[in-house]
C-alpha cells in the first residue's frame, strides 16, 4: 500500500475507451485510459451535484448528463456548454506492478474557461 493512494484497479480492467467507476476514500471517481497516461476525476458535476457516470465521453472530455457542461478529463477544466466556470477535482494516479493507484486527496478545481 501506498502513503496517500489507493489501489483501485488493475490496468487491464480500464477499457480502451471510455471510463470505470472508482471509489476512493469518501469520492466517486472516474478513471480513464488516454493515449498520455490514465487520469482521475471526480465523479460530480460542479454545477449540479449530479453524477457524470452515464456522460458522454470523447476525446478526453466528458459531458455532465444532467446539463451538458463539458469537462476536461485530464485537468477537469470547463470546455463547453458552460452554467459554470468551477472545473471538476481531479486525482493524481499512478501505476505500479499493473495496479493503478489514485490518490486519496482530490487536487482543488480549476477556475475559468479553458481555452481551445
Amino acid at each position: 500500500m501506498q502513503s496517500g493512494f489507493a489501489a483501485v484497479a488493475k490496468i487491464e480492467d480500464l477499457p480502451d475507451t471510455g471510463y470505470r467507476v472508482a471509489t476512493v476514500g469518501d469520492h466517486s471517481v472516474l478513471l480513464a485510459r488516454l493515449d498520455d497516461g490514465i487520469f482521475a476525476t471526480e465523479n460530480l458535476c460542479s454545477h449540479a451535484n449530479s453524477e457524470l457516470a452515464g456522460g458522454r465521453f470523447r476525446a478526453g472530455r466528458i459531458s455532465c448528463p444532467l446539463h451538458g457542461v463539458i469537462f476536461d478529463f485530464r485537468s477537469g477544466q470547463v470546455m463547453g456548454g458552460t452554467l459554470t466556470s468551477v472545473g471538476l477535482r481531479t486525482f493524481e494516479t499512478r501505476v505500479e506492478n499493473d495496479t493503478v493507484w489514485v490518490s486519496t486527496t482530490p487536487n482543488p478545481p480549476v477556475l475559468g474557461l479553458m481555452k481551445r
